[in-house]
């Protein structure tokens, strides 16, 4: 639970970084398209007193002079730094720039601007150093014909910026904070729920589990009267699957079928099932069909579907003279060669209403002589480095013993 709590809160971090980026830069567009309007409002309101002017004094040649000393004193005490007026003809008239700012009018003058002289307001921004300055050029009209042109590089102020920049940062803490407030808010709600899904599933587990015990232990009561072997020849593969490296999903697989592997028995009859005596030649046929048998009974439900590997092929042989489809060698899924070897090692090792127990030692010579007969030689050799190991520790372990330790390692894989 630990460690799923860790996790969440990792992920909760990164989806709070990656949407504090997204908005950011969302709210960071939108703030500068506002404060683009605003400083553009700004000059183009500044430029009327200009425009003004030029429209009374634009028609007079000899009024040019009264025009330049306008524009001087509206220079002087406002924001524009750069003026130029045009006659009709897109000819410069005049060009005054304030005392102190002829480099910005040096450096204004290398960009195009000719094209931007239009019959509508046109404006750019220009940043020069870390001032910015805003290029405004509005037609000049009277009685609905063009007179001429203005031109106006408006300076923003310094104090502007910063309230402006000010803005920017604010607007960006404020959503930085709204994410993360969100994010520890839904952190509770989240580890809230998922504790329901963790209950949910640890039942739902504990469901299909209960069943795989169920559905095991019933036949393994009708055909040996013991739940033991169950338990005994799922612990075996499952050791024998870890030594043999087998991946999550084939554990998963081995120990499904190992407890389900003779549940198509239950369609088998008292008569054939519980003989004690060797079974004809036509019984035997009719007990080749549990494998048909518990196919069917588990293929309506999904999640014991990887099941069917074992159920189907574990009597399979490795030359190919197994049943029910002949597979050989590597044609039968691995799952069923490591269980066939674990199946008729706990048959050999146990008690049966028909036989007595072979030794250990008799066990495992009979396993060697199947070498490539009827089990897969590497699974062999395998499981004969650890099957001292494991006949000693689960062997003569009691039902409930077996059912605690099987448990244990079931909650590993699943």
């Amino acid at each position: 639970m630990h460690s799923i709590h860790k996790k969440l809160a990792a992920r909760l971090i990164i989806a709070w970084f990656v949407l504090s980026v997204v908005i950011g830069a969302a709210v960071y567009f939108i703030e500068h398209e506002k404060i683009d309007d605003f400083v553009v409002n700004l000059a183009t309101d500044a430029a009327k007193e200009f425009v003004t002017d030029e429209v009374n004094y634009i028609n007079n040649p000899a009024g040019y002079a009264t025009l330049h000393q306008k524009s001087m004193e509206h220079l002087a005490k406002g924001n524009f730094v750069v003026v130029e007026f045009y006659d009709k003809n897109k000819n410069l008239a005049i060009e005054i720039s304030k005392p102190g700012y002829e480099a910005v009018e040096k450096h204004l003058n290398t960009y195009k601007h000719t094209f931007l002289i239009a019959d509508t307001i046109q404006y750019e921004k220009v940043h020069i150093g870390n001032e910015m300055y805003v290029r405004v050029i509005t037609p000049l009209k009277a009685n609905g014909l063009i007179m001429g042109y203005f031109e106006g590089a408006y300076r923003v102020e310094p104090r502007i910026m910063s309230d402006i920049n000010s803005r920017v940062v604010f607007s960006l803490v404020q959503v930085v904070a709204t994410v993360f407030i969100a994010t520890i808010v839904l952190y509770p709600i989240i580890i809230s729920l998922h504790k329901n899904l963790i209950r949910y599933s640890t039942d739902l587990y504990n469901a299909n589990i209960g069943m795989l015990e169920v559905l095991g232990n019933a036949i393994a009561k009708r055909d040996s009267d013991t739940n033991a072997h169950n338990y005994r020849v799922t612990l075996y593969s499952i050791k024998l699957g870890e030594a043999l490296k087998l991946n999550r999903e084939g554990m998963q697989e081995l120990i499904k079928g190992a407890f389900l592997h003779d549940v198509g028995k239950i369609g088998i009859s008292d008569s054939i099932l519980l003989k004690p005596g060797k079974l004809t030649e036509d019984e035997f046929e009719i007990m080749k069909t549990h494998v048909l048998h518990g196919i069917e009974i588990i293929k309506n439900y999904g999640w014991l579907q990887d099941a069917a590997n074992v159920v189907s092929n574990h009597h399979e042989k490795y030359s190919g003279t197994g049943y029910m489809h002949g597979l050989k060698e590597n044609e039968i899924p691995i799952t069923a060669r490591i269980f066939a070897v674990t199946d008729v090692f706990d048959a050999l090792t146990s008690k049966r209403p028909y036989k007595e127990p072979f030794s250990f030692r008799e066990s495992v010579e009979i396993l060697i002589q199947g070498k490539e007969n009827h089990f897969d030689p590497a699974i062999i050799d395998a499981f004969n480095k650890i099957a001292a190991t494991l006949y000693k520790e689960f062997s003569n372990a009691d039902e409930s013993a077996l059912k605690k330790m099987l448990r244990e390692l079931i909650l590993k894989y699943f």
